[in-house]
């Protein structure tokens, strides 16, 4: 289950951006990391509206990478 089906909310790990999953479109790019929309168009990503989907997935390089706890 991901953070938006949980109705938590996270931020965008480009801008900082506060992302409320019951009502703003956001890229998901692993389990804890997320784009705002904007940020996610500003990085090349293409959204189809009319499908609800991304059509084309954003550039994430650059972004900070997610933390995992040693085991």
């Amino acid at each position: 289950m991901s953070l938006f089906e949980w109705g938590e909310q996270t931020s965008c790990s480009d801008c900082g951006a506060e992302i409320w999953p019951d009502v703003d479109q956001a890229f998901s790019c692993s389990a804890r990391t997320y784009l705002c929309f904007a940020c996610a168009e500003r990085r090349g990503a293409v959204y189809d509206a009319r499908g609800d989907r991304w059509l084309v997935a954003p550039r994430i390089t650059g972004l900070p990478q997610e933390r995992r706890p040693q085991a």
